[in-house]
């Protein structure tokens, strides 16, 4: 008895030892302070270093059956964390004209969270990072990404289940195949395979997503039909949302446009960047007056996105506001963000703003 009372008392103290000292908010402040000073310089390395690839894949295995396979577990971990190292890359290059920023920090069933909004000529999306300590470092166990409405974890777990063997094999080859040739840029082929698809995988959202993607780059009816179609699909999913706002400005409905903003806008607690969309969707309907207030709301609040001083400049010039235009243009051009190339349409366009 003496014997088990001691080993009970040695886990309890074991465990006691390994529990996680809280991270706090000024911790967790620091750290996005961190990431949005490198990822925003071009420097990817810090996000391609962010999440903790173990306690990932540990999350993973909790939800996945093939998973619990030990042979498939090492080989999928492998390769994994191979691929994994340009998650941050990524990022970089789709925040290109934007930035990457936090939008809040809090806590959450015990864990501290930090919720970053992506924005730039790669679109708009919303990460939100489950926060560890792994030793002396402060990491992401997990990233709910917005544009799937999911943690990666679970993502990760479907597509990895898609490939156990009591699974269609149908859908595995026609995810692998579909994202092959994404990836490559094929977006024609992407379109093929989807095509010949059957309808049951052809709904799977991951593959939807995929499809979404390559449409956009073939033509704006493939891009439009795409976006209707997955949102019958998923009519409440933040995804949905998101690819709204494209849709509802291709078909000029700008009513449920502004309304599907306004729901992104409920879902991640306020981003003042969405008045750009709603400058756009303004623009769009003919009302340059409130599409100017939108815009200049975004501007003042964040002066360094080059998309919207870019759409500003242009809108007060075709207002006549000729001394704001001058006055917005000169004064990006003392930023760090300011790029001649992104602008030189405008100087083309209008020449007082040499």
């Amino acid at each position: 008895m003496r014997s088990l009372l001691s080993g009970i008392c040695l886990l309890f103290l074991l465990n006691a030892a390994s529990a996680q000292r809280p991270i706090t908010p000024e911790e967790a402040q620091a750290v996005a302070q961190w990431i949005e000073t490198a990822t925003n310089s071009g420097n990817a390395n810090v996000l391609n270093h962010f999440i903790d690839v173990d306690t990932l894949l540990a999350r993973v295995g909790q939800k996945s059956e093939v998973m619990q396979d030990p042979e498939f577990r090492r080989g999928f971990s492998e390769s994994f964390a191979k691929s994994f190292t340009n998650y941050g890359t990524k990022i970089v290059a789709s925040i290109q004209k934007g930035n990457y920023r936090l939008l809040h920090e809090y806590e959450s069933g015990g864990d501290r969270h930090l919720l970053f909004r992506m924005f730039g000529s790669g679109g708009l999306n919303y990460h939100d990072y489950t926060l560890i300590r792994v030793k002396d470092s402060i990491k992401a166990a997990d990233v709910r990404l917005y544009s799937t409405d999911e943690l990666m974890s679970v993502t990760l777990s479907r597509l990895t289940d898609m490939m156990s063997p009591g699974k269609s094999q149908d859908e595995a080859d026609a995810f692998v195949h579909i994202s092959s040739e994404n990836n490559q840029q094929h977006y024609a082929a992407v379109k093929e395979i989807y095509d010949k698809t059957d309808e049951k995988i052809r709904n799977n959202k991951t593959i939807q997503l995929i499809y979404i993607s390559a449409c956009h780059h073939i033509d704006s009816k493939s891009y439009q039909d795409a976006l209707e179609h997955f949102s019958q699909l998923y009519p409440d999913a933040a995804p949905a949302y998101l690819l709204m706002i494209d849709l509802y400005l291709l078909q000029k409905n700008y009513e449920k446009g502004l309304a599907a903003i306004d729901k992104i806008d409920k879902l991640v607690n306020e981003d003042k960047v969405l008045d750009y969309f709603r400058g756009n969707y303004y623009r769009a309907a003919g009302k340059p007056a409130e599409s100017i207030a939108c815009l200049e709301r975004v501007y003042h609040y964040d002066p360094t996105i080059s998309l919207t001083a870019h759409l500003l400049v242009r809108s007060y010039e075709e207002e006549g506001e000729k001394a704001k235009a001058k006055k917005v243009m000169d004064d990006f051009k003392k930023s760090n963000a300011f790029h001649a190339a992104e602008f030189s349409d405008l100087a083309g366009l209008y020449p007082d703003l040499k």
